[in-house]
C-alpha cells in the first residue's frame, strides 16, 4: 500500500465529504482524497491516475452509485469500491453481493471507514464474495428479494404459531419453517438432535 492512499470520494455535498475527511484523519490514515460529482469528471480522473480507492455515495441525483460502480468495473475493475451512505436499503444490502461491490460504510459509523479501507487494501478476502461464480450471487440474491418481499408482505412481521411454530406466508398460508424457507429463500434442510432434546429420546 503506498505511503498515501489516493481515494476518489463521488459526493455531491461538500460538507459530507470535509466530515469523511475529518474521520479518516482523526485515524490516522494518510491520503489524498479528490471529489467529484459527475460522471465526466470520475471519469477524468480514473484516465489520469487510477486512485487506490473509490468511495461513493449511493442517493446522487445525477450520478448514482451503481451508475459510477458501473465506470468503475470497466474502467479500473481491480481498485475496491466502498459504499458511503445514509441511505442503505434492502436492495442495496443485497447488491453487495455483487462482485464489484467492495463494503459499505454508513455515513452515522465514519469511525468504521479507515479499517475498512486498510482492510481492502492489504487485500483480505471480501465476505460479499466469497469465491461464489456470478450465476450462484444472483440466485442468492434472487431468493433474499423474495424472502424480504414475502416479509414485507406480511406487515414487517413473520407471524410464527406459538404451539407448532408454522410461519404464516403473506397469502395466510401456514407452512412448516422448514416448507417456508425452502420456498422463499431456497434453504434446505436436514434433521437432528440438539443436546436439550436428546435425553427425551434415551
Amino acid at each position: 500500500m503506498n505511503p498515501e492512499v489516493r481515494i476518489v470520494f463521488i459526493e455531491d455535498v461538500p460538507a459530507e465529504a470535509v466530515l469523511v475527511e475529518q474521520a479518516l484523519q482523526r485515524d490516522g490514515l494518510a491520503f489524498q482524497m479528490q471529489r467529484v460529482e459527475t460522471r465526466e469528471d470520475f471519469l477524468r480522473v480514473l484516465a489520469s491516475q487510477p486512485p487506490d480507492v473509490i468511495l461513493s455515495d449511493h442517493g446522487l441525483p445525477s450520478f448514482d452509485g451503481f451508475a459510477a460502480l458501473d465506470v468503475a468495473h470497466k474502467q479500473c475493475p481491480q481498485v475496491p469500491f466502498l459504499f458511503v451512505t445514509n441511505a442503505l436499503q434492502r436492495q442495496m444490502e443485497i447488491e453487495k453481493l455483487v462482485p464489484g461491490v467492495t463494503d459499505y460504510v454508513m455515513k452515522s459509523q465514519l469511525h468504521l471507514l479507515a479499517p475498512t479501507i486498510r482492510r481492502v487494501l492489504h487485500g483480505a478476502e471480501t465476505p460479499q464474495t466469497g469465491g461464489l461464480k456470478q450465476e450462484e450471487l444472483e440466485r442468492i440474491k434472487e431468493k433474499l428479494l423474495a424472502l424480504m418481499e414475502e416479509y414485507e408482505r406480511a406487515g414487517g412481521y413473520l407471524p410464527i404459531c406459538s404451539s407448532c411454530k408454522k410461519i404464516r406466508d403473506g397469502q395466510d398460508v401456514w407452512q412448516t419453517p422448514e416448507m417456508f424457507f425452502r420456498k422463499y429463500a431456497g434453504l434446505k434442510f436436514t434433521h437432528g438432535i440438539c443436546p436439550d432434546c436428546i435425553g427425551k429420546f434415551s
